[in-house]
């Protein structure tokens, strides 16, 4: 086989795009157990979820909707409320009892077989004869026995047999559960949590259930839940998400990792047919992008249509639709990804547009129609001396002035017409290169090819200002781009000059540390050559950062920060410092929360700059303020304190690398902080300024709001 025959990457791709749907199953349902968990189930510090609310919930809600006793009359079933005062009774007569209802004769046992009723009468109701409902839906975990004394009518879900011929079998037999709750004469009984009387004495439920005629009731939970109902639902989600909810933290970074991988291999296969760099387009790629994504859209619909067309009991039938709308979904996915991912990658993704060629049909008539209207505007003066010259010759021939004097005119109208369309074109020709050039300038591209001998006129003399602009432009990019560079060299070099010695000196101090001194004189000086160093070693980064804040060579991360949260999270680091020098710091800020737009790690550069020079230079024993005051379209943020030495010099000069407040420079400062707390806080699009008022140092950043929502 050929080489070119076959690309592994398109191999690798088509691999992918099998895996990627497990892997991304696994991380949907692991993310979903984590969201089960912290929102629906209420684990509330428990691994049982028989423990949890939101089992006990359910279970008093299973309580409540049962509690009521079934009246089958006319045909039609009924329920009697907890609040009825009516009295059932209940006799026989051959093959077909009737149910009698204060004298009235309501139905018999067809009635009662047609809703799912099985009887048993004649039963001892606390020493009465009464009558026991058995509801024929016994397909539930949730058992129960509703005792109506006064009505002498029991009701139960449990199914009819030998062993629940009576109420004491029923209660035995719901008793065998280790999950219950019991209620007689207003007593509860019961071994599940937060369903005790004493959390539930106020609920209403409890209160129309105390206040009713059913003064007994016995209910339990099957062990083991044997059927499909609500509860083996409930805890089988409760099982999964505190399984994801433990699994979570591994497979959710796994799963995100893997995915990633196999999208990286999947954008690098598409497009590639054999082993050549090119890459292949179908009939598909070549369609307007908006068609692409109707077609891929009604794909998706008809994906879609299959969740909800499936009508069917089996659970199979179900299963298949909704696989089968998935993989139509998917495929459609992976259609639109193909295509637009290759449209990228031959750079036509903008050009197949509908948008783009209509625009650019109406740009090219546009600018046509700019040129031709100039041409046609000139000419016009052509037309008019056509028109005379034609006149003139007309009138010589037919007033028989001699054929030599029509040929004259005839002559004079053809070279003005032909002498002023080449006039007209070569200066619009020359107009259009000067456009092409100023064009290119403001492109940034200063190196343009215009000569200005080929020209005439004024557009001469525009030609040669343009030259020289575009030559000074250059001059000054190329030299401030080498004093970037060299500036950059030079800080880079002494910084990793410097960098090596001191790491050094540091691993030899922290060495000596270990070691035994012989007085506390050597001590006193290692420490202070430790203190020293370590000074040395920030004052090194500090002048790196500083370089790289002045020359704009940070790449920021611009996201929505919560002003309010970030002011605290500084404050709290330089609470300490503040005690120690017993500064007291004032902070106002807005009742609710304000946002803008910023790269957190260093606005919190810029605060941590802010605090810290005002914890090394604020008068000791003086407050300092720190204010937040939203505007209508932006948010100020202003720190202001008392300076303990004179502010006898300038903000311009207090702005300048190196320049620190203690002209004693006993403090550990390097005098780069404020320096680059106004490069960062440029950067990222906010404004700084310094105000000296005497020994009044105030300093205020001002960036856009941002909406909350």
């Amino acid at each position: 086989m050929s080489e070119n025959k076959i690309s592994w990457a398109r191999v690798s791709k088509n691999i992918c795009y099998f895996l990627a749907p497990f892997f991304g199953l696994i991380l949907i349902a692991c993310i979903t157990g984590l969201i089960i968990i912290d929102t629906d189930i209420e684990v509330e510090e428990t691994t049982n979820y028989y423990d949890t609310r939101l089992f006990s919930n359910n279970y008093f809600n299973s309580i409540y909707n049962h509690f009521y006793i079934p009246v089958f009359a006319n045909g039609q079933v009924s329920k009697i409320m907890p609040d009825a005062t009516e009295r059932l009774e209940v006799s026989s007569e051959g093959a077909s009892a009737s149910i009698e209802y204060e004298e009235s004769s309501y139905g018999h046992y067809g009635i009662v077989e047609s809703y799912g009723y099985d009887i048993q009468e004649d039963v001892d109701i606390n020493g009465k004869k009464g009558v026991i409902y058995y509801n024929r839906n016994t397909n539930n975990n949730f058992k129960y026995l509703m005792i109506d004394e006064e009505k002498r009518v029991a009701v139960t879900n449990l199914e009819h047999t030998m062993r629940t011929d009576s109420i004491e079998e029923i209660k035995q037999v719901i008793g065998e559960n280790s999950i219950y709750w019991n209620f007689q004469k207003g007593k509860v009984d019961t071994n599940i949590s937060h369903l005790s009387l004493e959390e539930i004495r106020y609920k209403i439920q409890y209160e129309d259930m105390n206040s009713s005629n059913i003064k007994e009731v016995y209910t339990s939970l099957i062990d083991n839940l044997p059927y499909k109902d609500e509860y083996s639902l409930a805890k089988f989600t409760y099982d999964l998400s505190m399984k994801a909810n433990t699994l979570a933290p591994i497979f959710i970074p796994l799963c995100i990792a893997v995915l990633l991988a196999l999208g990286l291999i999947v954008l690098n296969g598409i497009g590639k047919k054999g082993k050549g760099p090119g890459i292949h387009l179908n009939g598909f790629d070549k369609i307007p992008l908006e068609l692409a994504f109707i077609i891929g859209f009604f794909i998706v619909g008809i994906g879609a249509s299959c969740f909800v067309s499936v009508n069917s009991e089996l659970r199979a039938v179900i299963f298949s639709g909704v696989i089968i709308g998935a993989l139509i979904i998917y495929l459609a996915g992976m259609l639109l990804l193909e295509t637009v991912v290759k449209r990228m990658k031959t750079h036509t993704l903008w050009k197949t547009t509908m948008l783009y060629m209509i625009g650019y049909g109406i740009k090219t008539v546009f600018d046509n129609r700019k040129f031709s209207t100039k041409l046609i505007l000139a000419y016009g003066g052509f037309c008019l001396a056509g028109g005379i010259a034609t006149t003139a010759m007309l009138d010589a021939r037919f007033n028989a002035y001699g054929d030599g004097e029509t040929v004259f005119w005839f002559m004079v109208l053809m070279a003005l017409g032909i002498g002023t369309f080449v006039y007209l074109f070569v200066r619009m020709k020359q107009f259009q290169n000067i456009q092409k050039a100023l064009q290119a300038i403001y492109e940034g591209n200063t190196n343009i090819e215009l000569d200005s001998d080929e020209l005439t006129g004024v557009l001469k003399q525009m030609a040669i200002y343009i030259e020289d602009i575009a030559g000074g432009l250059s001059n000054a990019i190329q030299q401030s781009l080498k004093n970037e560079r060299q500036k950059t060299e030079l800080i880079t070099n002494v910084s990793h000059d410097i960098k090596t010695p001191l790491t050094s000196i540091i691993n030899y101090v922290d060495l000596l540390k270990k070691e035994e001194m012989p007085n506390e004189k050597a001590k006193e000086y290692l420490e202070i050559l430790d203190s020293k160093s370590q000074r040395l070693k920030r004052l090194t980064e500090d002048l790196v950062e500083a370089s790289k804040a002045s020359s704009g060579n940070i790449k920021l991360k611009m996201e929505k920060i919560n002003v309010n949260e970030i002011i605290k999270q500084v404050s709290g680091e330089f609470e300490d410092r503040f005690k120690a020098r017993n500064l007291e710091e004032i902070m106002t800020l807005p009742e609710e929360n304000v946002f803008i737009s910023a790269d957190g790690r260093y606005l919190y550069r810029v605060l941590e700059n802010l605090y810290s020079n005002a914890s090394k230079y604020a008068m000791e024993g003086s407050r300092i303020y720190l204010d937040v005051v939203p505007k209508q379209t932006s948010i100020v943020i202003q720190m202001k304190n008392v300076s303990k030495e004179k502010l006898n010099i300038t903000t311009e000069e207090l702005m300048q690398r190196f320049v620190r407040g203690d002209s004693s420079r006993n403090t550990e400062g390097s005098g780069l902080g404020l320096s680059i707390a106004s490069s960062l806080t440029e950067l990222q699009g906010g404004k700084f300024h310094i105000y000296l008022d005497g020994d009044l140092f105030k300093v205020t950043l001002g960036f856009e709001k941002l909406k909350e929502a």
